[in-house]
């Protein structure tokens, strides 16, 4: 009973020096988006005593011309990546964080 209760605690926990990165790309023809603001939340449970989710923090960056986006958090343990773009409709996806870098791909749809 204890070793269960253990591996609960252990599962949430912050993951330290995390690196979030994808691609943004096009639903329909896989073609990568330039250019387009990427929201990356990331929820931290920090020193919470009940074992959720006690900050979080957003940051927002640019693809570069391949689509690319890379950004770097301190610690985490779920993020929210969100794109928002005039002609699309918008993006979203979130993730758990076990490792310290994770993908995040986007796709979008034309409207």
């Amino acid at each position: 009973m204890i070793f269960m209760f253990l591996g609960f605690l252990s599962c949430n926990k912050d993951i330290q020096d995390i690196t979030i990165q994808g691609v943004v790309q096009n639903a329909d023809t896989d073609e990568p988006i330039k250019n387009v603001d990427v929201t990356i939340i990331c929820w931290k449970y920090g020193n919470s005593p009940d074992q959720s989710y006690s900050e979080d923090e957003t940051k927002i960056i640019t693809t570069d011309n391949e689509g690319k986006y890379k950004v770097v958090f301190d610690k985490g343990a779920f993020v929210e990546v969100k794109v928002s773009l005039d002609g699309y409709a918008d993006g979203h996806e979130t993730k758990e964080i076990h490792q310290k870098k994770s993908t995040v791909n986007i796709s979008l749809k034309k409207e």
